[in-house]
């Protein structure tokens, strides 16, 4: 009796560890999101593995991905898919543009890397934009563009204006809730 019950707790150990190694390397995957169906779903259309390759060419806004996915090599146009996976995160393309996706309660913030001339030369800087939805155009994340993108909802945009001083502030993070403070005005002004 006490191995049969040593035997089925072993056996029940292996299988949570088996379901979990099984959720976590989907979670790593990389790969590519064809729709935005597909990215809601987490359902990667071409999932990667390590002989796989996925090169971006983002430089001058390449307009297409390069795969080399199973043996065979692919050229994918970047208007024709949602977007990718890739080190634990989404990107979403717009416009030939990949835009590194932060948070898609409510309406979607993005980030992305652009060189912005400082002093002598140009730095890469963490710039952030967002969009109402996937449907609506990636914008820069001011506080002018939310006003605008909001007409309805005004307690909101006067909670923006009235909690914000400029456009960078936009950004701040409640580390306690774990969530970006427009959010959170998002919401409480629904």
């Amino acid at each position: 009796m006490k191995t049969s019950i040593k035997v089925l707790i072993a056996l029940m150990v292996i299988c949570i560890q088996g379901v979990r190694s099984q959720a976590q390397s989907t979670k790593n995957a990389t790969g590519i999101y064809l729709n935005e169906q597909d990215y809601k779903s987490g359902k990667l259309s071409y999932a990667l593995d390590n002989n796989d390759k996925l090169q971006l060419n983002g430089f001058l806004n390449g307009k297409y991905v390069t795969l080399a996915y199973q043996g065979k090599k692919m050229k994918l146009s970047k208007s024709e898919i949602f977007g990718y996976r890739q080190n634990n995160q989404d990107f979403r393309f717009y416009e030939n543009v990949a835009y590194k996706i932060l948070d898609t309660a409510g309406f979607m913030l993005y980030s992305r890397q652009q060189l912005v001339q400082q002093g002598k030369g140009y730095a890469p800087v963490e710039c952030y934009f967002y969009s109402v939805s996937t449907a609506n155009p990636v914008l820069s994340l001011t506080i002018e563009n939310m006003d605008k993108s909001f007409p309805a909802r005004t307690e909101f945009r006067y909670s923006i204006r009235n909690h914000f001083r400029r456009d960078a502030d936009l950004m701040a993070f409640d580390k306690v809730d774990r969530q970006y403070e427009i959010k959170y005005l998002y919401f409480k002004h629904a």
